[in-house]
């Protein structure tokens, strides 16, 4: 009886292997015999070809069914199932935008089994294909499909449709996930159209792979994740300190972050711990002219932020503290013009608040108020002056003192910028 059993079980999976084998056979053949490679490119066979390519994927669905139960002798036949298997979805899930029966058919397939039947069954058969013998054929397939899909992304986010261009990027970069290979391009583009519909969570996923693959310059993928963090309605703060202090690791001379983990903290109202990451970004590297330069910016900025909102006195504290750091960098580098003119350009527009705010009192008060202003107007015209030896032809830098000496009565010197603005 056990003899039996045997002999009938042997006799049950040598035909159902020699059944898969040859369902194998039948999808190869109609895969790689029958269908036209250029049937993308013609319309007037596609019934034919739809024909062909149904067939061929109802062998390669009985094929792999029946290796689940009673799997391929040869590991070389399943690598073959599984070459021809993800050849045929791929072209299947392509055609169905050429046919509503394909692609009525593919919409009712689950997206995972799907995934799992196109690129997960090419990615098992690079997995298994120890000789090579199917590699530069799927890399191939997978470059010519990777090309559509950047280029027609490309397309759709010019056209500012930005939700099927994320779409196109994202199939990209899973195209390449077959080889093994990041596709950055793919990434930061799906992550640039994912900001643009304000898919926040996609936008960062996206940002983030850049970031781990070493995608941008220097910190700009981790700003861009603290961007898209803060974008959203329920932001997490703490994934955001999570994501400024794993950027710091990693680029601990980029005092971008510093700035970044002041802006959070000064939006929070924490201005004690706002300050403290900029003095953290100083104490790293005190003798970074650019890192001074770029605090000082921050403070002005925030000056006339505090100006708009009339909070007075709170924006002169930072537009004294804007004043240390423009006067540092310019330390570091006497000749920085960008300082010179930022630090010039602070004293007008502060004379010119101060001379605004006057305007709410009366008597001593007034005039106080309004030689102040005068004052910090006579501060800014030395520090122009220093733009226009290394630029002398900057106009918009000649155009501000102009102004400046106009109100100043400063006749002599305003004559002399007129003449220098004339003759440009």
């Amino acid at each position: 009886m056990k003899k039996n059993i045997i002999i009938a079980i042997a006799f049950f999976t040598i035909n159902s292997t020699f059944g898969q084998k040859l369902q194998l056979t039948e999808a190869a053949t109609e895969y790689k015999n029958n269908l036209s490679p250029a049937w993308m490119t013609q319309p007037d066979q596609l019934q034919k070809n739809k024909a062909i390519l149904t067939k061929a994927k109802t062998a390669i669905d009985g094929s792999f069914n029946k290796q689940l139960t009673t799997p391929f002798t040869k590991s070389k036949d399943l690598t073959k199932m599984y070459y021809y298997r993800g050849m045929i979805y791929l072209d299947y899930v392509m055609m169905a935008s050429m046919d509503e029966e394909v692609m009525a058919d593919v919409k009712s397939i689950p997206e995972d089994e799907l995934n799992n039947s196109s690129l997960g069954s090419l990615k098992k058969c690079l997995e298994l294909d120890t000789k090579g013998e199917w590699k530069n054929l799927i890399k191939r397939k997978i470059g010519m499909l990777r090309g559509m899909m950047i280029n027609g992304g490309v397309a759709l986010f010019q056209k500012e449709d930005y939700a099927n261009a994320y779409e196109a990027f994202k199939s990209s970069v899973e195209l390449y996930d077959v080889l093994s290979i990041p596709d950055t391009l793919g990434m930061i583009n799906a992550a640039l159209a994912a900001e643009r519909i304000k898919n926040f969570d996609n936008a960062y996923t996206y940002y983030k792979m850049c970031a781990d693959n070493n995608y941008g310059d220097g910190a700009e993928m981790y700003q861009s994740m603290i961007r898209v963090l803060t974008a959203k309605e329920d932001s997490d703060d703490e994934k955001v300190i999570s994501v400024i202090e794993e950027g710091k690791k990693k680029f601990p001379g980029d005092f971008v972050l510093n700035v970044e983990e002041f802006n959070f903290w000064y939006g929070k109202g924490e201005n004690t711990k706002a300050q403290l990451a900029l003095q953290k970004a100083v104490e790293a590297d005190p003798n970074n002219k650019t890192l001074h330069f770029n605090i000082g910016v921050t403070f002005d900025n925030m000056s006339n932020s505090s100006h708009e909102n009339k909070k007075h006195e709170e924006a002169f504290e930072f537009m004294n503290k804007a004043i240390l750091s423009y006067k540092k960098a310019i330390e570091l580098d006497p000749k920085y013009a960008d300082a010179y003119y930022n630090l010039g350009a602070l004293y007008v527009n502060q004379s010119q608040e101060v001379k605004s705010i006057a305007g709410d009192y009366e008597g001593e008060k007034y005039d106080k108020e309004m030689k102040r202003g005068e004052e910090m107007m006579k501060e800014a015209f030395p520090y122009l002056e220093k733009v226009l030896e290394t630029s002398p032809e900057d106009k918009s830098t000649l155009k501000t003192l102009k102004s400046i000496y106009f109100n100043l009565e400063m006749m002599d010197e305003y004559n002399r910028i007129k003449a220098k603005l004339d003759s440009l």
